[in-house]
């Protein structure tokens, strides 16, 4: 376990990161500029902060500490839709993510999904002049299948030359090979209660207002290019959510349990628990994730009773579950991150009724994600500041 420094050793070291800041105005400041010199000044005082609060400082020192690099943005854009026909729906998604780290490296993940549901509503319709407003309540259970690639990029100008065409190098496995592919399956139950409007005496209607709310469970299997497998299930509670056509939709968010075990030829690797959950009406996302290394004969002791059970894993903690997070709790890694989120995914819906009830909608979907803090335990020690991330924000 790794102690706080006493006050002696603080005093010290900060008159050391004090005179490092002289010593760095010293050298910048016949060189460049005024603002140049305030950069470094800020940077040099912060990095002196850092020290002596014992935070994780450079990338070497995250490395010591077992700790992965941070995800500074994440850009995902794509496309989802869907069509009805009576109570029977069909419909498609496809995405493409990329997320910049602090380390400089890249990563580039396509997704594409399809699903297949059936719902039921009811509704009441009421008159204003020539318009007719249908308010009314929907429920839709949907089964999902989703396979994903991904490729990862030691920095932003190889990944750039593979976006540019990133379709056609996706199937150039020769020149691009993927670093991972996985594919899920999975359940989902969403509601919706709307209002939608037309003019009198026409059967065409589009939405004006609704809002929705939904629950999803998948279980998935991701393989990488040297043979290591992870299971993982994944649990999400989305919305409930406020939408307009054509604008953002506004909500609370979208709250996620993960769990994934990594094993490959040589064993268990790795058990990890992810929890991600809105904050500040939905415009930031708070994620912790707790690692345990299996590689560790003691740590794999702590977690067998739970990995006998096999995936799924029930909810809630139960004595099983308790017990490995209190082995991460002293043994393994915590991280804490922060991130603001900005969603501008759009979509538009409508519906005809005549003989035959169909209806069909589409989305856009532009969702941006910026790193704004970041923290980690390990081993048990205190909360430290991922510095060498928040640095390069």
């Amino acid at each position: 376990m790794r102690s706080r420094p006493t006050a002696g050793q603080a005093s010290a070291e900060y008159v050391a990161a004090l005179a490092l800041v002289a010593a760095a105005l010293a050298l910048a400041s016949p060189a460049v500029g005024a603002p140049k010199v305030a950069g470094i000044v800020a940077h040099k005082l912060r990095l002196g902060i850092c020290l002596v609060a014992a935070d994780v400082c450079s990338d070497d020192a995250a490395r010591a500490a077992g700790l992965a690099p941070c995800p500074l943005r994440s850009d995902t854009t794509g496309w989802d839709g869907s069509v009805t026909v009576f109570s029977a729906e069909v419909g498609g998604k496809w995405t493409l993510t990329v997320t910049r780290r602090s380390d400089g490296s890249v990563s580039v993940v396509r997704t594409a999904g399809a699903h297949k549901g059936a719902s039921v509503g009811v509704g009441v319709t009421a008159g204003a002049g020539p318009i007719v407003f249908d308010v009314g309540a929907s429920g839709t259970a949907r089964r999902r299948i989703q396979a994903a690639r991904a490729w990862e990029f030691p920095d932003q100008a190889t990944a750039d030359r593979f976006l540019k065409h990133s379709l056609r190098n996706a199937i150039d496995e020769g020149r691009w090979p993927a670093a991972w592919h996985s594919v899920e399956k999975g359940d989902e139950v969403a509601a919706m209660v709307g209002a939608a409007g037309r003019a009198e005496g026409y059967r065409d209607r589009g939405d004006l207002l609704g809002f929705a709310g939904s629950w999803q469970d998948a279980d998935g299997a991701r393989r990488t290019r040297d043979g290591v497998i992870t299971l993982y299930s994944r649990s999400v509670l989305d919305g409930p959510e406020a939408s307009v056509p054509l604008l953002p939709s506004r909500g609370r968010g979208r709250d996620e349990w993960t769990v994934e075990y990594t094993f490959g030829r040589d064993g268990p690797r790795e058990l990890v628990f992810r929890r991600a959950r809105p904050e500040a009406h939905g415009d930031r996302v708070v994620e912790t994730v707790a690692r345990l290394d299996l590689r560790d004969a003691a740590n794999l002791d702590a977690a067998r009773p739970l990995l006998s059970q096999g995936l799924p894993w029930p909810p809630g903690t139960g004595p099983r579950k308790r017990a490995v997070l209190d082995r991460i709790a002293s043994h393994g890694v915590i991280e804490h991150t922060v991130f603001a989120l900005d969603d501008a995914s759009a979509g538009v819906s409508g519906s005809v009724r005549g003989g035959v009830k169909f209806g069909a909608g589409g989305r856009r979907i532009e969702v941006h994600t910026r790193l704004v803090e970041a923290g980690a335990r390990t081993a048990g020690s205190n909360a430290r500041e991922r510095y060498d991330c928040v640095r390069r924000r």
